[in-house]
């Protein structure tokens, strides 16, 4: 990336960019439960359905989701894809960022950090007093941009095969 800092604007996804990230999204979250142990091969794909419908029934229209193509500021092409909900924890309000995906020619270019920092901002924007996420432990370089830009662990799961 040679010094210079990527910039985003995150733009609201259409429903046709909605189709083509969905099918995508629901086969990607299938293959990560398969790899972290936690779903079998077989019943991988009917679960993410069933967790995208259940998440999303109005698809872009769903109420406190808030579902963003990231455009490069510059060029306004399309570089990853941000999914953020509003929602109480604590008593508080927190923005729950379920996805964020660079498109593959646009990894390692600094774009994973443009867009979690123009979704944070979207998040405080959209009245959130904290952000969260889940990242899967094989996901060693998204755990180490997470933990670049502040973010903490709260809850540890770990597994021994035997």
């Amino acid at each position: 990336m040679s010094g210079t800092q990527r910039r985003v604007v995150l733009t609201p996804m259409t429903r046709e960019e909605f189709d083509d990230y969905l099918e995508a999204a629901i086969a990607h979250f299938a293959q990560e439960k398969i790899r972290s142990g936690e779903w079998k091969e077989d019943e991988a794909m009917a679960l993410s359905e069933e967790d995208h419908d259940r998440l999303l029934p109005n698809g872009v229209n769903t109420l406190d989701q808030h579902l963003f193509t990231a455009r490069d500021s510059d060029s306004n092409e399309p570089v990853a894809v941000f999914w953020l909900a509003m929602r109480g924890r604590g008593g508080r309000v927190e923005g729950y960022v379920y996805d964020i995906e660079v498109i593959e020619k646009y990894r390692g270019r600094g774009y994973g950090r443009a867009t979690m920092l123009a979704g944070i901002e979207k998040a405080r924007e959209l009245g959130a007093q904290s952000v969260g996420l889940h990242v899967f432990g094989h996901n060693a370089p998204a755990r180490v941009l997470y933990q670049s830009l502040g973010f903490v662990p709260t809850n540890i799961n770990m597994s021994l095969e035997l």
